[in-house]
């Protein structure tokens, strides 16, 4: 079975709005669902109002809430009271650094890498420089930009209290074997893991007692919805962090770590994206009895194929053009590569080849983007960076063809 592309892009209306025109920036938001926009425009048009009183639209506008957190912890293996809804995973984050690191020390070690996103870095290096505690950088490799998990060893120690690493890289693109990973730090320390998935999340949502992580977070922006982000974190260390809500909340799980209040259209507009979901698997494999997580996974299957044949052709076109150097890995064929691409040209700037391609209809951008520690570590200009092409799954072959045919122009 293949993934019915044209059903999916029948899915988001704003695909119809300039049929020319290639949308290449999916890392940095991607379209919205039509069943998202169909819950948040019923919200707003008839349940604006303060939620969980017991007049009709005040209940209703509850219910709403209600259901999109009970579908994403069900989506996610985990129970309601895991599950937080914040702005974005930077907010969340930034939160969390507050919760986790108020019990840090001098003589705690933490260990982050060179390959996020700021927004699972700079918040707990800034955290660990004002508690004292050891930071350790689990390296990339100065080429390819991958983690070698090998390097991790030497870097855990019993005061480890922490490891942050990210699910997928938004600039080289390569899925980490999160499980694989999680392992080794539990057997070699007694640190805790939090994975950011921003980069990952629109690819595969993930079932997170699997994973084994501690905390996982991702930005449903990016994931078909509206902009809000989701964080797990175990309820078994609730108790080990410190509350961030008004102290009155303290103790209330969806309350604890989101301390400016749920964003209540926001927050119910997020059961559109599962809806969208439940409808794309429907359409592929019927009506099903199988819990929210096994058809996730079963529709990552259709996903993984028809991503892997959007991205092949544009990395083996970079790949051989001498005036291009790719990031990352250079093939799909390990079923672990994302459509996430970024390139350096070696004989203009990012800047010049990018404008090209914007000029082709192509909706791309340049720059670091929040990455800019490892854009330096791989010895590139961070002001300029590194051009991102990045697709999810209702890009289609034609839209391959359009980005090829204007790279090659380009150059």
């Amino acid at each position: 079975m293949k993934l019915d592309i044209d059903f999916v892009r029948s899915q988001f209306g704003q695909l119809a709005d300039d049929p020319e025109f290639v949308f290449a920036s999916n890392a940095g938001g991607s379209y919205v669902c039509n069943q998202a926009n169909h819950v948040l425009e019923h919200y707003n048009h008839h349940t604006r109002v303060q939620p969980y009183s017991r007049y009709p639209s005040s209940a209703e506008a509850g219910r709403a809430m209600d259901r999109a957190r009970q579908g994403w912890a069900d989506a996610l293996n985990i129970d309601p009271g895991e599950l937080t809804i914040g702005p974005s995973t930077s907010i969340n984050t930034y939160v969390m650094a507050q919760a986790i690191g108020d019990l840090w020390k001098p003589g705690d070690e933490i260990v982050v890498t060179n390959q996020d996103h700021e927004a699972n870095s700079g918040v707990w290096r800034r955290k660990a420089l004002e508690k004292g505690v050891t930071i350790r950088q689990w390296e990339v490799e100065p080429e390819s930009g991958l983690l070698d998990i090998e390097s991790l060893f030497p870097l855990l120690r019993d005061n480890t209290r922490w490891v942050f690493f990210t699910h997928c890289s938004n600039i080289v693109g390569t899925v980490n074997p999160v499980t694989e990973i999680v392992k080794t730090i539990k057997s070699g320390s007694n640190a805790r893991v939090f994975v950011d998935a921003v980069a990952y999340a629109p690819h595969h949502i993930s079932d997170m007692k699997a994973l084994g992580v501690d905390g996982y977070a991702f930005s449903l922006y990016k994931v078909f919805g509206p902009h809000q982000g989701l964080m797990y974190i175990n309820r078994d260390i609730h108790g080990d962090m410190t509350s961030q809500a008004h102290y009155f909340n303290s103790g209330n799980p969806a309350k604890d770590f989101n301390p400016a209040g749920p964003q209540h259209a926001q927050v119910a507009g997020c059961a559109g994206v599962l809806d969208y979901f439940d409808e794309l698997h429907r359409h592929h494999f019927g009506a099903s009895d199988k819990n929210s997580n096994a058809r996730l996974d079963e529709i990552h299957q259709l996903v993984l194929q028809h991503e892997n044949e959007l991205a092949a052709p544009i990395l083996d076109f970079i790949e051989h053009h001498a005036d291009l150097r790719l990031l990352g890995k250079t093939h799909t064929r390990d079923n672990d590569r994302a459509p996430t691409i970024a390139f350096k040209p070696l004989k203009q700037s990012a800047a010049e080849l990018t404008h090209k391609l914007q000029d082709a209809g192509i909706g791309t951008e340049h720059g670091n983007f929040y990455a800019h520690r490892l854009i330096s570590d791989l010895g590139i200009d961070p002001e300029d960076g590194v051009i991102r092409l990045s697709l999810v799954h209702y890009g289609n072959q034609d839209e391959v063809d359009r980005i090829l045919r204007a790279l090659d122009s380009a150059l």
